[in-house]
């Protein structure tokens, strides 16, 4: 049986190494020699290209929350009060659901299915059977549940 014959990686790198560099100075001898007019048009043309791929890579959504939940949390403060909105971005249920605020007030709830977003107004959140002030602004929330906790600073949006 014949053996297979496998091209030497090392001598292939240098193929490419040497048409690569080849290739970029026939580009730059054609760009040095061209005209003034050229050169222009191969600016605005390459301004363009950059300005595109930066458009694309920041409008490019992010690839969500980057955390062992899988949760996003986020408080806006309407006329209403003060709301919490916790989001399940992962694909796991979440049980035994305990939303617990700095100083101690909790709000419990069973379940938190995969994609809801839970939204709480901070009058709803309990401590030792008493709801929280009105004038509360609380600047951290802590996640727990059955599939993990999270401590998470609470961003306005």
């Amino acid at each position: 049986m014949k053996e297979t014959l496998r091209p030497d990686p090392v001598a292939a790198a240098q193929r490419v190494t040497h048409l690569a560099r080849d290739l970029a100075q026939d580009v730059a001898d054609g760009y040095r020699k061209s005209t003034r007019g050229f050169r222009r048009r191969a600016a605005v043309v390459a301004s363009w290209a950059l300005l595109s791929l930066g458009t694309v890579w920041v409008a490019c959504p992010s690839s969500g929350p980057r955390n062992a939940l899988g949760a996003e949390v986020r408080m806006s403060e309407e006329v209403i009060g003060t709301q919490i909105m916790v989001w399940n971005a992962s694909d796991r249920l979440w049980t035994d659901v305990v939303l617990t605020l700095e100083g101690g007030w909790t709000f419990r709830t069973p379940t938190v299915r995969d994609g809801q977003k839970l939204v709480v107004a901070t009058s709803r959140f309990e401590k030792d059977g008493a709801p929280a002030p009105a004038h509360l602004k609380p600047r951290s929330l802590r996640v727990e549940c059955s599939e993990g906790k999270l401590d998470a600073p609470l961003a306005q949006r």
